[in-house]
């Protein structure tokens, strides 16, 4: 690629100077079970299959997601607190978000991000929780607009 190209394609791509992280990829046993759940629970758009058909991109608009298949025995779970990674999502509807999750038949994992309470899976959490997605990666989700330091969100 040629500087000059390259230097106009970093120009519009920073807030203040920042790199601005727009893909995520997360690796599933079963990508068509895994799509349901994130179109399902989030709303997010699916944008189609890549070549093999062995990989699916998601978005919510700003982030690139794509769920890439892994057979199972390549994946050791682990429990929350001890994954390698995991990602947070801020919704409007907590409680929408909450009945979807239980109509799918979800595992939930912990009551409020950041204080990580046992959860009462009947009662749904006044501002967040931790769920598992349908291959164990934690999902955070909270309806708290500033509930991690230095995110700023439209609207």
């Amino acid at each position: 690629m040629q500087a000059g190209r390259l230097r106009r394609m970093r120009a519009g791509s920073t807030v203040n100077g920042m790199a601005q992280l727009r893909h995520l990829a997360l690796r599933c046993r079963d990508l068509d079970r895994s799509r349901t759940f994130y179109q399902t629970v989030f709303g997010w758009e699916f944008l189609g299959y890549r070549g093999s058909g062995r990989a699916l991109d998601l978005t919510d608009g700003v982030l690139n997601v794509t769920l890439i298949d892994q057979p199972p025995t390549d994946r050791r779970q682990y429990e929350e607190g001890d994954e390698f990674i995991h990602f947070g999502v801020v919704v409007d509807d907590l409680d929408a978000v909450w009945r979807r999750l239980h109509e799918l038949g979800v595992s939930f994992s912990k009551e409020s991000v950041k204080e990580r309470n046992p959860i009462d899976p009947t009662q749904p959490p006044p501002v967040s929780f931790k769920v598992l997605d349908p291959d164990g990666n934690v999902v955070d989700i909270t309806a708290n607009r500033v509930e991690w330091v230095g995110v700023r969100l439209d609207g």
